[in-house]
């Protein structure tokens, strides 16, 4: 289950003119350990926690080397990675160089399965409203679960798009 706050923000981000609307905040439940998930898949197959750890850490090394290399890195049925780069516009193509590069983000696009995880009621995600944090907590209505089709979803950060 994802539990979910609201928070009051700009329907336009940006426009200080535009209606305010509450939108879904998701509220993490805790988080996981590489060790813990190792230990996990440790009782689900033949592989030691050590042998699963360095797995994953070699996996990772892999990605990180051919993400620097420009090169998309697919994962089967996971998903893949993809450097997408931050510019400053020019005004022609000849004045941009190599300095409008600002930054770097890493894209990841998930596969069918994890797609299919993340899916909104029929055994995928139910939701539940909870209280922000720092507040009391809200009364159990029992109408807090459920489906809720692509509303989307935030990982807290107040500065974010809620249109996408």
């Amino acid at each position: 289950m994802v539990n979910y706050s609201l928070a009051l923000m700009s329907s336009m981000p940006g426009d200080d003119n535009a209606p305010k609307l509450f939108y879904a905040k998701a509220q993490a439940a805790g988080e996981v350990t590489m060790d813990e998930m190792a230990e996990e898949i440790s009782y689900a197959t033949s592989l030691t926690d050590g042998d699963v750890l360095n797995a994953i850490r070699a996996l990772i090394k892999q990605v990180n080397k051919n993400l620097a290399a420009g090169k998309i890195v697919r994962l089967e049925n996971f998903g893949s990675f993809q450097i997408q780069l931050c510019s400053t516009g020019a005004d022609t193509e000849k004045k941009f160089t190599s300095a409008n590069i600002t930054g770097t983000n890493i894209q990841f696009r998930p596969g069918k399965p994890i797609k299919a995880a993340t899916r909104a009621g029929d055994g995928g995600l139910t939701f539940k409203r909870v209280a922000k944090k720092g507040e009391a907590p809200l009364p159990d209505d029992g109408g807090n679960t459920g489906g809720g089709g692509d509303q989307g979803g935030s990982d807290g950060d107040q500065g974010e798009n809620p249109l996408g």
